[in-house]
């Protein structure tokens, strides 16, 4: 009889431990890595989020090719959104479920000055060209995603050679802006979600439509995940309509559905 109670023991003990850690797992953050383009929409839902997934959600970000390094180093997260190419060499060896892939939003690229500098007409080649070769420094994130579509625009110019004495790349997230609004450079290069959210920087004009190439932001599950059902509930929410006001007001498209 004490050795029948004593297995019972042991039993429900073992029983009670995994279902605290259950548990545990059940409450803990999902973890979500976002690639700086869409970092004020995901901000500000954030809150939001949470409320309608029911867990906490633990936010993440940097450029997207920081933020794959991580990942390619063994970083775990469950919902990643980066930049499209980037997103599908994760799908490729097998990081991401393929089958979990969805575009959340796109942002147009822009150009950003300090706040009350003179309006420039950068909408047409000839404006930019104009404002650009009239300008003493340019700047934007080193592996961001507006990188090589501001060198083709300066190729396709004519002024690359004009132009690369004058770039300033920034490695820390955020940079850009905080040195445009200081005075210490005079343009930046970024979606305009990411110019428009920063006190002190105004959004100049976008790129001429033969330059404009939207940054779109695309979002993955994990492979790894361990509660893919929060995962999809968190992507439903972020290309659903409760979330679309929060996109659209901090400078993202969303796209057709």
């Amino acid at each position: 009889m004490k050795l029948s109670v004593t297995l019972a023991s042991l039993v429900l003990g073992t029983a009670s431990v995994l279902a605290s850690q259950a548990t545990l797992a059940q409450g803990g953050e999902l973890r979500l890595y976002s690639s700086n383009g869409i970092k004020p929409a995901i901000e500000a839902l954030h809150s939001a989020a949470e409320k309608e997934i029911g867990r906490k959600i633990s936010l993440e970000f940097s450029s997207s090719t920081a933020l794959q390094k991580q990942i390619d180093g063994g970083a775990p997260f469950d919902l990643a959104i980066l930049t499209p190419g980037i997103i599908e060499q994760l799908a490729k060896n097998g990081t991401v479920r393929r089958d979990s892939i969805k575009d959340i939003a796109s942002s147009d690229l822009a150009v950003g000055a300090k706040a009350g500098s003179p309006k420039a007409d950068v909408g047409t080649a000839a404006g930019m060209k104009a404002r650009l070769l009239a300008t003493k420094t340019v700047t934007w994130t080193d592996g961001g995603a507006a990188g090589p579509s501001v060198l083709a625009m300066f190729e396709g110019l004519g002024i690359a050679a004009e132009m690369k004495p004058k770039i300033v790349l920034q490695t820390i997230a955020g940079r850009p802006a905080v040195t445009v609004a200081s005075g210490e450079n005079d343009l930046m290069f970024a979606p305009v979600s990411e110019i428009q959210s920063v006190a002190g920087v105004q959004v100049l004009g976008k790129f001429p439509k033969e330059f404009q190439k939207p940054v779109v932001m695309t979002a993955g599950i994990s492979a790894k995940t361990a509660d893919a059902e929060s995962a999809r509930k968190l992507l439903a929410f972020l290309t659903g309509p409760k979330a679309a006001g929060a996109m659209k007001s901090t400078g993202m498209d969303t796209p057709t559905r």
